[in-house]
């Protein structure tokens, strides 16, 4: 179970679980990154195989995610998938993170994710932080 943080209004805030954060990721991944992959590939370059045999695209695919991902976090403290699961993302002192400080914990995200450890942390931890949050102190809340 997911411990209760604090009232917010009529529901009680709550660590995100490892679910919820996943299924949230799932969204981002289909509603944000896809489409732009899409645009980029054959609108942009004009085909499959341009993407592939191309040495710049990917890298541009994911920066571009990357800023996007930093503005609506930044502006909302939500990414689509996140505000589908009405979770958002704070720094431990409560203030919203800015587009440069969500910009670079994408990248630790990143890293967290190939470690494949980083991203299983929230099963094991109270605070459900996994491992790109425990470097740039951030948490991810739940209204429950």
């Amino acid at each position: 179970m997911h411990k209760e943080l604090e009232s917010s209004g009529s529901k009680a805030l709550f660590y995100a679980g490892f679910l919820e954060r996943g299924k949230a990721q799932v969204i981002d991944t289909f509603m944000i990154y896809m489409p732009l992959l899409y645009v980029l590939t054959y609108v942009v370059i004009g085909s499959a195989q341009g993407f592939r045999e191309s040495s710049w695209a990917p890298a541009v695919g994911v920066l571009v995610y990357a800023s996007i991902v930093a503005l609506l976090l930044a502006l909302k403290g939500q990414t689509p998938g996140k505000k589908a699961y009405d979770l958002w993302i704070v720094r431990e002192n409560g203030k919203k993170v800015t587009f440069l400080f969500a910009f670079f914990r994408f990248f630790a995200f990143l890293v967290s994710g190939t470690s494949v450890i980083g991203i299983l942390l929230p099963l094991w931890r109270k605070d459900k932080k996994a491992l790109h949050d425990i470097l740039f102190q951030t948490i991810v809340l739940r209204k429950g």
